[in-house]
């Protein structure tokens, strides 16, 4: 009996980070440029992961309308820096589902002394096992895409206000605007459709 609990509390605990494991590559808060992604964006390419949290536009009034890639190499850097430190101070994905999933499943432990209450004969002790059980994956979900979000957030608004430091230091960079990325970029090609040259 007491392993069959031992079992399921590894249970438990485990689900949460392995979700956080899966995130890395399903939310893009969480995505991080790699070293070979940065030295593509030093070699002048675009880099999906270091534009992972970030839109780039292009005001049609300047620069005839088109992005310098000076101006997405420049941005990109900056990305790749936001993106380093912020994940140095905020939490990652196994951290977010466990955040969510701990209270969901306190939460759903309710279950049980609701269930005796209710229902005669109903054992309060199986009904929040079962409603603890039944809530730690939607609160692991749910702790992934909000801490998804906050990084998005944390990392788009860094790169933004880092490009709003120098955006009037070089012509090349006029009407050339970052904005964030919350959720749902581009899973297919994501460059800017209005950078020089773009393919």
């Amino acid at each position: 009996m007491i392993s069959k609990w031992i079992t399921r509390g590894f249970i438990l605990a485990g689900a949460p980070l392995l979700l956080g494991a899966c995130a890395a590559t399903s939310f893009n808060g969480y995505v991080t440029a790699s070293p070979e992604d940065a030295k593509l964006v030093q070699q002048g390419g675009y880099s999906p992961a270091a534009t992972a949290q970030i839109a780039i536009v292009q005001n049609p009034d300047f620069n005839g309308g088109k992005i310098s890639p000076r101006a997405l190499k420049k941005i990109e850097e900056y990305s790749i820096s936001c993106q380093h430190q912020i994940d140095a101070q905020l939490a990652g994905p196994g951290q977010s589902a466990a955040n969510g999933a701990v209270p969901y499943g306190i939460a759903g432990m309710g279950v049980g002394p609701a269930a005796k209450a209710a229902f005669a004969g109903a054992s309060a002790h199986a009904y929040a096992l079962y409603g603890g059980i039944a809530y730690v994956l939607p609160g692991a979900v749910n702790g992934l895409i909000t801490g998804s979000y906050a990084m998005a957030s944390a990392k788009g608004t860094c790169t933004r206000d880092f490009w709003e430091d120098v955006v009037h230091t070089d012509p090349d960079f006029r009407g050339t605007h970052v904005v964030t990325v919350f959720a749902g970029k581009s899973a297919g090609n994501s460059i800017p459709p209005a950078l020089q040259g773009s393919r």
